[in-house]
């Protein structure tokens, strides 16, 4: 049966097991196998499974056969941990929000407060990833926001034991895992006049593309007032979502579960970043309740099904904006539909990506 919760004294031995093994990345051998080690082979990318039979040393079940969140135990998440305030790579909760600011964006941050451990987030360079964005900004990750500046692991792992995110688990109906979140009150200065909302950019990136998108629905969440405006576009939230092989593994129809913004990322001219996909950039666009001096702002990431496989969301050019319509309690604004995207399919073998044995 899949465990739906992870004790500490699991996690402290995940954390031990994923440090050593998933953290660097590792390398790969064409077998998939790993590398050598005195003629020995040593898995230097071990699957779920691996990890799970270290743990207990038993397989456990499929865990695409895990049932939906039930709305009892949804309730329960809305208890969340109280924030870590220890340093983010010596970046605090204020400077994450600073960097995510656009210059004269209008508005006014107070009460921060950051949920995540230490690299779990990060501050980055306009240049850093000039291919994917070309904003300075920050990023937000279900594990390690300092990742290899290469592609070469099947499944990237950091296991940071910040638990669930009520809001992520809302999107996917699974259990959440390694929430990162960063959330803060803002109000507009003068220089907002006429201005009825918030804008911001974004890019999600995910390791569990594609093979097990659907399975494995980790998601982000970009809550303005209570509303959660992040989306791939009008029709679909940011979350890893309607792979048409209903749960099988593994998951390859890249059309339907990709909502047509992903670009694969898994080949030998890869993005230089762990990920397997990301999308285009993507606009959140987010109508003030006007009944409120005082406006609340949470942007959330987090791992669901499972603690395994990070994803990451980059966020950049937050500001105050005019924006159409009226504000209307549960009904967030459309986000622009980017360009179509090259899919490239190249980037989509994933031999000896097998996340467990089967």
């Amino acid at each position: 049966m899949k465990m739906k919760t992870v004790n500490s004294a699991v996690l402290m031995i995940l954390m031990a097991v994923s440090s050593a093994t998933l953290a660097a990345g590792g390398g790969k051998s064409e077998s998939g196998k790993g590398g050598e080690n005195g003629g020995e082979k040593i898995d230097d990318n071990p699957s779920e499974s691996d990890l799970y039979v270290s743990l207990y040393g038993v397989e456990k079940q499929n865990s695409a056969d895990a049932p939906d969140i039930t709305e009892s135990e949804l309730e329960t998440l809305k208890v969340t941990p109280p924030p870590v305030q220890s340093p983010v790579s010596n970046v605090t909760g204020q400077q994450l929000v600073n960097a995510w600011l656009a210059p004269d964006s209008g508005v006014v941050a107070q009460n921060i407060s950051y949920l995540g451990q230490n690299n779990q987030a990060r501050t980055y360079a306009a240049n850093e990833f000039s291919t994917v964005t070309n904003t300075a900004g920050i990023v937000l990750t279900t594990g390690m926001a300092n990742f290899a500046n290469s592609n070469t692991s099947s499944g990237a792992t950091g296991i940071t034991g910040t638990g669930a995110s009520y809001e992520v688990s809302k999107l996917s109906n699974q259990y959440t895992y390694d929430a990162n979140s960063l959330r803060f009150d803002f109000t507009l200065d003068n220089s907002t006049t006429g201005a009825n909302g918030i804008t911001t950019k974004f890019v999600f990136a995910s390791e569990e593309y594609p093979e097990w998108t659907g399975i494995f629905r980790d998601g982000f969440a970009l809550v303005v007032d209570g509303i959660n405006y992040a989306r791939f576009d009008a029709s679909n939230f940011a979350v890893l979502d309607n792979c048409s092989s209903n749960g099988v593994y593994p998951c390859t129809d890249t059309t339907q579960n990709d909502n047509g913004f992903f670009t694969p990322n898994a080949n030998a001219t890869a993005v230089a970043f762990e990920f397997d996909g990301y999308t285009a950039v993507l606009t959140v666009n987010a109508l003030l309740n006007p009944a409120l001096t005082q406006h609340s702002l949470e942007a959330v990431i987090a791992d669901s099904n499972d603690p395994l496989w990070d994803s990451a969301v980059f966020l950049s050019g937050l500001s105050a904006a005019t924006l159409p319509g009226t504000f209307q309690a549960g009904t967030p604004t459309p986000v622009p539909t980017p360009a179509p995207l090259v899919l490239f399919a190249s980037g989509l073998a994933f031999l000896g990506r097998l996340r467990r044995k089967r």
